[in-house]
């Protein structure tokens, strides 16, 4: 230190310097001479003016820039900086920057250290160089093995699906996903290796994706595909692996499945030969690639270095990195997530049924409520609450309640309201059609959307809405035919509806039920196709796609909507 409390640069650094009147390629000579990819302007009294790193230079001598040019002008003017007391652990904290050098300065801007998170100094991995085992190749774990592998991972995407491997292997998406084909023909069998045995994978890092079912009787949730992951990881865990949890559980699954099922097969110690996170996925099917760049990503470790080795490896595609108190925390993120969507969801569908006999629109309502007023954000009603997360984790978070001898009615109502919607709907179109002189039971019925969700677009029909009013509907009117946007024409016939085209299903029709939002609808020459319909005709648009029919709707076309009285 000097007679000004200021301290002294480190002599290392010399090298890695050059001055304000410096060319681009003193600046290349600077980052080569330090051997850490970064040089440092500084001005006649030692004060750092900026940085250029190698990647910098690359971009510029790309863009043209010629090499005697003043690098001044070029430089990374604002970097993050810490001051020159300043430790290690308290660096790491700017881990969500994706920066691993960090200059250090005095008090006045001087500089005089860098911390390197990358060296082995700190301990710190170079986390793309490791390679990575995604086990579960479904809409969680396969786009996520492809946006890695899109960053420069190498994957291996295990699976114990051999027809989905094959799909895969010919390079054919197994479902919707805006933007898939292009990810699968780049890595598909270069950075994306396909596995059926995690006996041919030495992975560094193993994220379990698999799934976690409610029991559709019982409404308990199962841990066997869990726990037959956790087995297989533990065959091929070695020292100093990090192992990632990203499937929905119940609090506490990781600490008390998981880890014993690694210990008691690897004979190693979490924490100590291992390390282990609970990072949930937070996507929505059908934007999944693009969220996953950008969408935050909650991280919880079972210590600080499993902390820390998991927020490197998703800060190299996502720059928001959340860290929460550990295992548990993380794990009750995820299912705040959706159960708190659920609960919301079912106070508009709850009022949207009394809006029906008192012959208000309640979707209209919702937004006069909500326009301009900070404090609401009402959703609008919907047909019910499908899809393989909403329908299932109210469940595993009420059986996180009941663990502890606590009851969970505010979440168990909600999942009440949201799964009488589809037999509501049936209900009421079948009291439309009596009252024009028509038996349900003898109609021809037609549905439109059978993916759980229109918007965004999903080929995925799990616990689709659609699914439980189909059940309803089958048991009243056996003559039902069914069109999807993307679901293939012989899921639809596994699920029991004919599969036609649009025409096809409005043709004498005398009921059709509109039970997704894919904007698609919005084009159809509705005029033309209620021309081919019987009369009269119930239109039940659940989603409330087309609201002008309430008052337009042509003579003997009968509109009806979630939420909307006649």
């Amino acid at each position: 230190m000097t007679k000004d409390g200021t301290h002294t640069m480190d002599p290392s650094l010399r090298k890695m310097m050059f001055g304000p009147a410096g060319t681009l390629a003193e600046a290349i000579d600077r980052i080569l001479a330090g051997g850490r990819r970064v040089a440092f302007c500084l001005d006649d009294n030692d004060r750092l003016m900026g940085i250029l790193t190698q990647g910098d230079v690359l971009r510029l001598v790309r863009a043209g820039v010629p090499l005697d040019a003043p690098a001044r002008g070029h430089l990374n003017a604002d970097p993050v900086t810490v001051g020159h007391d300043v430790d290690v652990h308290e660096a790491k904290k700017l881990i969500g920057r994706k920066i691993n050098l960090i200059p250090q300065v005095d008090a006045h801007g001087r500089l005089t250290g860098l911390i390197d998170l990358a060296s082995s100094e700190y301990g710190f991995l170079n986390i793309r160089q490791k390679s990575v085992a995604i086990l579960g190749l479904g809409y969680v774990g396969l786009t996520l093995a492809l946006v890695l592998a899109e960053h420069g991972f190498t994957v291996a995407g295990f699976d114990v699906n051999r027809p989905l491997l094959d799909k895969l292997a010919a390079k054919e998406p197994p479902f919707f996903e805006t933007g898939i084909q292009g990810f699968l023909d780049r890595h598909v069998g270069k950075r994306l290796r396909l596995v059926d045995s995690l006996a041919q994978v030495n992975a560094d890092i193993f994220i379990i994706t698999v799934g976690t079912p409610v029991d559709p009787a019982t409404k308990k949730p199962g841990l066997d595909y869990i726990r037959k992951a956790a087995t297989a990881v533990g065959r091929s865990l070695s020292r100093d692996a990090l192992v990632i949890l990203r499937s929905t559980v119940q609090v506490g699954t990781t600490r008390r499945v998981v880890i014993p099922e690694l210990e008691a097969v690897s004979g190693l110690k979490a924490g100590q030969d291992f390390h282990v996170a609970y990072c949930p996925e937070r996507t929505a099917e059908g934007r999944a690639l693009k969220e996953l760049t950008h969408l935050p990503q909650i991280v919880g470790g079972l210590d600080e270095r499993s902390a820390e080795l998991a927020s490197r490896l998703f800060n190299e595609y996502t720059p928001t990195i959340v860290r929460v108190d550990g295992l548990e925390a993380a794990e009750m993120c995820k299912l705040m997530d959706n159960v708190y969507r659920d609960v919301r969801f079912a106070f508009a569908n709850q009022v949207a049924q009394v809006a029906e006999p008192l012959g208000l629109d309640i979707h209209a309502i919702i937004d006069a409520v909500n326009l301009n007023y900070d404090r609401n954000d009402i959703p609008r009603p919907s047909p019910g609450v499908g899809g393989p997360c909403l329908t299932k984790d109210p469940y595993i978070l009420s059986a996180v309640f009941q663990e502890h001898g606590l009851e969970a009615p505010l979440i168990a109502s909600a999942r009440r309201v949201n799964e009488a919607g589809p037999a509501d709907i049936v209900g009421r179109a079948g009291t439309m059609l009596a009252a024009q002189g028509k038996d349900l039971a003898s109609c021809k019925a037609f549905v439109a959307g059978f993916a759980f969700k229109g918007h965004p677009e999903t080929s995925d029909t799990r616990d689709s809405t659609t699914l439980f009013f189909l059940r309803e509907l089958l048991a009243r009117c056996p003559n039902v035919q069914g069109y999807d946007p993307l679901v293939p024409p012989e899921e639809i016939a596994a699920l029991g509806a004919g599969p036609v085209s649009i025409e096809e299903g409005f043709k004498d029709a005398d009921v059709v039920f509109v039970m997704n939002n894919h904007p698609s609808y919005l084009r159809w020459d509705l005029p033309r196709l209620f021309g081919l319909a019987a009369r009269p005709t119930v239109f039940y648009d659940a989603w409330r796609m087309f609201p002008h029919l309430k008052s337009q709707a042509p003579h003997g076309i009968l509109y009806a909507a979630v939420g909307v009285g006649r």
